[in-house]
């Protein structure tokens, strides 16, 4: 399993440092974006999904903790790497993973960086376990909820939330009522097997709808969803999907 890491510091030559050391000895670290100050680290954490924050404390204009501070919500585990020790303690109170000093020894990174993923994985635990709590006091099987694996979390969504699936290449957009996208690193097949059970419907080889969510049909053999979306019915499913879905309606 691979995990997104970010790197900020002002020292470019810290950042290539890095860089070399996590792709050498923690090679399920992807580092996925960088910046060099804390107004261009704060654009990138709102626009990038990242697990791993290595942050720089000292840096011109603004600090490491500058940048915290603007984060509403901090979903990542965070990594100090700096030139000052004194900085420990405040480091602490913002519950870094770890605190490494400048030069970086590999050994102090490498158990740093273990660290870092067994958060990261506790955290994912806890939040199973509360899905499997949910779902065994749940009345309604469409109020259940779901793991949805991404490319390297799991995002947990109620069934009923969900108004289609869109297969795209080898991965799955995951449609919401709140308008929100997920992006699934699994095929459609899987979501299909997945969904099905509970009111799912395979229109399409790319397309999975959710009956409940259906607003009209149109006759040219689309499907019209309450988020507006036209979604195609396969001309091998059209017949099947008449008789399921509006035949039965009109009897």
């Amino acid at each position: 399993m691979k995990y997104k890491a970010m790197i900020v510091d002002d020292e470019i030559k810290l950042q290539e440092v890095l860089k070399i050391k996590l792709n050498k000895y923690c090679p399920n670290i992807e580092v996925v974006a960088s910046a060099n100050n804390v107004s261009e680290a704060y654009v990138k954490i709102k626009t990038t999904e990242i697990d791993i924050l290595f942050l720089d404390i000292s840096m011109p204009g603004e600090t490491g903790f500058d940048l915290l501070k603007k984060i509403d919500s901090i979903y990542f585990e965070i990594i100090f790497v700096t030139g000052f020790s004194e900085y420990a303690i405040q480091a602490l109170k913002v519950s870094a993973v770890d605190y490494l000093l400048k030069p970086l020894n590999t050994e102090d990174l490498k158990m740093a960086v273990d660290r870092a993923i067994g958060r990261i994985s506790s955290k994912m635990e806890l939040e199973r376990y509360k899905v499997l709590k949910h779902n065994l006091v749940s009345t309604s099987a469409k109020d259940r909820r779901i793991a949805i694996p991404g490319s390297n979390a799991y995002e947990f969504v109620t069934i009923s939330e969900i108004i289609r699936c869109e297969g795209w290449d080898k991965y799955t957009r995951i449609y919401l009522v709140n308008t929100e996208v997920i992006l699934s690193s699994y095929n459609i097949g899987i979501f299909k097997d997945l969904l099905e059970p509970y009111g799912f419907y395979t229109c399409h080889k790319s397309h999975i709808i959710n009956t409940d969510k259906i607003k009209r049909y149109l006759k040219e053999g689309s499907v019209v969803l309450k988020d507006d979306s036209q979604v195609p019915v396969s001309r091998r499913k059209k017949d099947e999907f008449l008789d399921k879905f509006i035949r039965k309606i009109l009897k």
